[in-house]
C-alpha cells in the first residue's frame, strides 16, 4: 500500500480540455502524487496538449484511469473530498484545503483516498458532491471567483505535501468503510425511510443528503456500517409486521 500522501488520487470529473489534464498531472506529480483518474471526459485525456503540458509527468498521463461514473472512481476509497467554489442548499460544512488535507492524513496512511474536481465550466453537481465524504473550497478575494482546474489541483496537492511535514499524529488503525459500503447503506436508509412513509419537505434524495452531512464527519468503519444495517433491518422488520397487522396504517 502507498504511504500518505501517495495513497491520494486526484479525480477529474468530465474534464473539457486535455491541456488541463496534462497540467493537473504535472501539479500532482510535482507534489509527490502519481494517481490521476478522469470520469466521463469530454475530451481525449491523452490528447497532444495533455502530453505537452504534463512536461516531466508524462508517466501520470500514460497511466491515467478512465471511469464512466464517479461512483466507480470512488468505489474502493475510504474518504473523499469534493471541491466546490459555491455553497449549496444542504449546508454541508466547507473545509479549507489545509483542513481537508489534515483530515485525509488522519484517516490513515495507506487506504485509498480521493480529491474530486468538477468540470471547468460548471464544477461538480449536487449529486456528485453528495457522493464525497466532505466538501472543500479555496477562498478567494472576490465573490465571482474561479481558479483554473490545474491551479486548484496544485493548491490541494501542495496542502497534502505540507501535511506530511506537520508533527505526525498516531493515526488510529481503523478498517474504514469503503465508498461502496457507504452508498449501500444510504440506499438502504432511503428504502427504510420510504417504508416508514416519511414525507420529506423536498425530495428523498435531499433528505438522505442531510444524513450524509452528519455521518460524513465520522470515520465510519465497516463494522459500524454493518451495525447501522442491522438497525435499519430491525426497523424494516417492525414496519412489515405493522403493515401486516394493520393494512390501513
Amino acid at each position: 500500500m502507498a504511504a500518505f500522501p501517495a495513497n491520494v488520487r486526484i479525480v477529474l470529473v468530465a474534464p473539457e480540455h486535455p491541456g488541463n489534464i496534462g497540467s493537473a498531472a504535472r501539479a500532482l506529480f510535482t507534489m509527490g502524487l502519481s494517481q490521476l483518474s478522469v470520469v466521463s471526459p469530454a475530451c481525449d485525456p491523452q490528447g497532444d496538449e495533455a502530453w505537452v503540458l504534463a512536461h516531466n509527468a508524462a508517466e501520470v498521463v500514460r497511466n491515467v484511469q478512465v471511469f464512466a461514473r464517479l461512483e466507480e472512481a470512488l468505489a474502493d476509497t475510504v474518504f473523499s473530498v469534493g471541491t466546490t467554489r459555491r455553497t449549496r442548499r444542504v449546508g454541508y460544512p466547507i473545509f479549507l484545503p489545509e483542513e481537508a488535507a489534515g483530515q485525509m492524513r488522519d484517516r490513515g496512511d495507506d487506504a485509498p483516498i480521493a480529491i474530486v474536481f468538477g468540470r471547468e465550466s460548471s464544477g461538480l453537481s449536487n449529486p456528485e458532491l453528495a457522493l464525497c465524504s466532505i466538501q472543500s473550497t479555496i477562498p478567494a478575494a472576490t465573490e465571482n471567483h474561479s481558479l483554473n482546474l490545474a491551479q486548484a489541483v496544485l493548491i490541494y496537492c501542495y496542502a497534502l505535501h505540507r501535511a506530511t511535514g506537520e508533527e505526525a499524529r498516531d493515526p488510529a488503525r481503523w478498517k474504514l468503510a469503503r465508498h461502496v459500503e457507504l452508498e449501500r447503506f444510504y440506499a438502504h436508509l432511503a428504502e427504510t425511510l420510504a417504508r416508514l412513509r416519511t414525507k420529506p419537505a423536498t425530495t428523498m434524495e435531499s433528505y438522505v443528503a442531510r444524513f450524509r452531512r452528519v455521518l460524513s464527519r465520522v470515520p465510519l468503519e465497516t463494522r459500524d456500517i454493518n451495525l447501522l444495517h442491522k438497525l435499519l433491518a430491525k426497523v424494516d422488520e417492525t414496519t412489515a409486521l405493522l403493515d401486516h397487522t394493520n393494512p390501513k396504517r
